[in-house]
């Protein structure tokens, strides 16, 4: 079984770019059949269909995912993915490519993959830094101030606002509930630019 990445992405650019971008995928997404047979839950929107759209080789741009949420504003792009293993930076990379004018921003995050990235660094479409995930569900906080605030109204004690000082009261409080079904985790988004992105 497969490692899921989650992946929110929004590019911005020229409208036409935008525009056109967005309608190679709403009319993939929209066909009977994909333009590959692939075993997907929705093989329309099969991320290896968009590859074969903008004139690669789906073999050699890593695909193995799918789109979902596609949502065309005045100004922006905006999409998610789930794929195996990894974020699909290579179809970004290609999509800046085809459209020049495009530039990306993009979330994107795995438990088991355990890794938080983003390259928006200042928080224009994606300002959430930190993550905790406790009963019943993940929460997304911006700053260390606020996710330090939850955990201490959760916890029952104050919890200094820095990573630190958050990371030990985390442990303490799993270390002093070893029979729940819910151990609070705590995760950082890092901040990485375009340049550190692999294919």
């Amino acid at each position: 079984m497969s490692n899921l990445v989650f992946m929110s992405v929004c590019f911005e650019g020229k409208r036409r770019e935008l525009r056109s971008l967005y309608g190679k995928m709403k009319r993939l997404q929209e066909r009977k059949k994909p333009l590959v047979e692939n075993g997907f839950y929705y093989p329309t929107r099969w991320l290896g269909n968009l590859v074969i759209r903008l004139g690669a080789d789906w073999h050699d741009v890593y695909c193995r995912g799918t789109w979902s949420n596609l949502d065309l504003k005045k100004r922006h792009l905006y999409f998610f993915t789930e794929t195996a293993w990894q974020p699909p930076f290579a179809l970004l990379k290609l999509i800046q490519k085809v459209y020049p004018s495009l530039s990306f921003y993009f979330s994107a995050e795995g438990d088991d993959w355990d890794a938080y990235l983003t390259n928006d660094v200042e928080g224009r479409y994606f300002s959430s830094r930190y993550v905790v995930d406790f009963e019943p569900d993940m929460e997304y906080f911006d700053t260390i101030e606020e996710v330090c605030q939850h955990l201490a109204i959760y916890i029952g004690k104050p919890v200094a606002a820095n990573w630190e000082a958050l990371k030990q009261a985390t442990e303490e409080w799993n270390d002093d509930n070893p029979d729940t079904d819910w151990p609070i985790n705590v995760k950082k988004f890092e901040i990485i630019g375009n340049d550190e992105l692999w294919d």
